[in-house]
């Protein structure tokens, strides 16, 4: 319901500071911002599943080559960081997860956009919630295509047992 109330708000909006636009230019507006929001909501989807299906590649492609990830793990900056976050994530508290983001809220202004959303993480054996966090990303348009510039975890508290246990090794 959210996601459809801030999609109206930002039809309005653009009806609203475009009245010298036709209808049919309106529309078109209209249309590419939806499509901007699916192709953001799309890019988060293919850097958890890049996690879960252990596509390193797939994982580190989702940002652009000076991109920050950041989390309670630390912050990595670069491809070569990235991969090396995606490395320890899946050989400490990730490997045999799976990633399931939602209520995004996306706001898209010219070539920039952020995008807030949930996390909830399950374990794949049993099935159960190992933690839930919440994402806050800043994303770019590169060569017409979305792309994290910053991508950053808040784990909730109901993390702080594994955040522990990786402060003690």
């Amino acid at each position: 319901m959210k996601t459809t109330q801030t999609l109206l708000s930002s039809l309005f909006f653009i009806a609203a500071i475009a009245p010298g636009l036709s209808h049919a230019e309106q529309k078109q507006d209209r249309a590419l911002l939806a499509a901007d929001r699916a192709e953001i909501i799309e890019l988060g989807a293919r850097f958890d599943n890049g996690l879960d299906a252990e596509d390193r590649n797939k994982f580190v492609s989702t940002f652009v080559p000076s991109g920050v990830l950041a989390g309670f793990w630390g912050e990595a900056k670069g491809p070569e960081q990235i991969g090396g976050a995606y490395d320890f994530m899946l050989s400490t508290f990730a490997k045999n997860r799976r990633h399931f983001v939602g209520n995004h809220e996306v706001e898209v202004k010219g070539n920039k956009a952020t995008m807030f959303s949930y996390m909830v993480v399950f374990d794949r054996a049993s099935n159960t919630t190992i933690g839930t966090a919440t994402f806050k990303d800043e994303l770019v348009r590169t060569n017409g295509k979305w792309l994290f510039a910053r991508r950053t975890l808040s784990a909730d508290s109901n993390v702080d047992p594994i955040i522990q246990s990786l402060q003690r090794k």
